[in-house]
């Protein structure tokens, strides 16, 4: 029996100490097609392993050069352009003589204009696309991805110069003059003749205007109208400074001195009744007037959209109207032109109105300028004050030339005016 256990013993020491059986090599073209194949049926991350192991076993074989261009392509298939990037730079970087380049360098560049970031933000991503495509351009001219991307090229470089334009309007907008100038001057010195290049001129012109060098703000402008006279920019410029005219105040002779008492009226309108009211003060003028002559209007705003049919000028986000001291707020502003005189007949204000002048405030809902009628309509929770004049009502109308006010009340509540004579 011992006999037979020693024998046991000594079978299982043969056969542990017998080599093993050498495992299976996988061939790297196997290897690659099989990674083709996955990644044409969309399993990105099985088709990810499979190059990813002709990299790792097979680094000095040519198929790995190969694999790894579509290792990124995989990445770039899946979205994923920042991983895709890191590996055709890498490849660019350690084989800059490969035949793969010009493509390498053309999908690394459609990578950068993917992660290439909006106008307010930074843009060295598509800087890079154009570091990229340059290169390629000027490596490889008679390469087809540099034809190709003579296009993705232009319009990396219309981004970068859409933001040097989106920055200047920025500190324009926000009253930064100087900074605006800088950048706007640099827009052009840079991208001449580039899309935009109307409106760098248009505020170029209005930052010089309101840093009081009238004028280079003439240069500017009449560069503007001279070039690019169809522009919408140069059409509304004109129309601004000459035919946004919307009140003009008629001279009146000042009473006799006589003696005013100082009283204060409330008068209380019934719900649906209009009321006439003729105001009047000791002094030239009236205090519930904000237009007091014909000067320009500027008019700034985030969008602006003409249309040559029907005279029409829409201003929309964040609009302001300027005139010297008068300030005009509203989310959307409509100018329409008449035909004949090319100036403007209607001004038509919306959403979130607010007019300033001074110690004169109107705030209402909408506000319609009629330059024809010399008539001012506020409509919409209006509230007027001046002073310590006010008029509260859902519609105001104010006839310029008549210096006279139409207050109408709303359906469940009244219209109040209250007028303080000056002693």
């Amino acid at each position: 029996m011992k006999k037979y256990v020693i024998l046991f013993i000594a079978c299982i020491l043969l056969f542990s100490c017998a080599p093993k059986k050498p495992a299976k090599v996988r061939n790297p073209v196997d290897l690659y097609i099989e990674g083709v194949n996955l990644m044409k049926n969309k399993k990105y991350d099985q088709a990810i392993k499979k190059f990813s192991e002709i990299r790792e076993n097979y680094p000095f074989d040519p198929i790995a050069f190969v694999a790894t261009v579509k290792l990124a392509d995989t990445h770039f298939e899946k979205k994923d352009y920042t991983l895709a990037s890191s590996i055709y730079e890498d490849f660019f970087n350690a084989h800059p003589e490969d035949e793969n380049i010009p493509y390498v360098v053309y999908r690394l560049a459609e990578c950068y204009e993917k992660l290439s970031l909006s106008l307010d933000r930074d843009q060295a991503y598509t800087l890079k696309g154009i570091e990229r495509l340059t290169y390629l351009k000027n490596r490889f001219p008679t390469s087809t991805y540099a034809k190709d991307g003579e296009i993705r090229l232009k319009r990396l470089m219309q981004k970068i110069s859409d933001r040097e334009l989106y920055v200047g309007e920025f500190y324009f907008r926000t009253d930064e003059y100087n900074a605006a100038i800088y950048r706007l001057e640099y827009f052009l010195k840079k991208f001449p003749g580039a899309p935009g290049t109307d409106k760098a001129f248009f505020y170029l012109s209005m930052s010089y205007m309101n840093l009081g060098n009238l004028e280079k703000g003439q240069y500017y402008l009449d560069i503007l109208k001279k070039e690019y006279p169809k522009s919408l920019y140069a059409r509304t410029t004109i129309r601004q400074r000459k035919s946004l005219q919307l009140a003009k105040v008629q001279p009146r002779v000042p009473p006799a001195e006589k003696e005013v008492v100082t009283r204060k009226r409330e008068i209380p309108l019934e719900p649906q009744a209009e009321k006439t009211v003729k105001i009047e003060k000791e002094e030239k003028g009236n205090d519930l007037e904000f237009f007091d002559e014909k000067k320009p209007i500027d008019i700034i705003s985030d969008t602006m959209e003409g249309y040559e049919q029907g005279k029409q000028v829409i201003f929309k986000g964040n609009v302001i109207a300027k005139q010297e001291d008068l300030f005009i707020y509203s989310d959307i502003l409509e100018a329409y032109i008449d035909e004949q005189t090319n100036e403007i007949e209607k001004a038509y204000a919306k959403g979130n109105v607010r007019i300033v002048k001074q110690q004169r405030t109107a705030t209402s809902k909408e506000a319609m300028f009629d330059n024809n009628k010399r008539e001012i309509t506020l409509t919409g929770n209006v509230v007027v004050v001046s002073g310590q004049d006010k008029i509260t009502g859902d519609t105001v109308t104010y006839y310029v030339n008549e210096d006279r006010v139409v207050v109408k009340g709303q359906k469940d509540k009244k219209a109040y005016i209250i007028v303080t004579p000056k002693q």
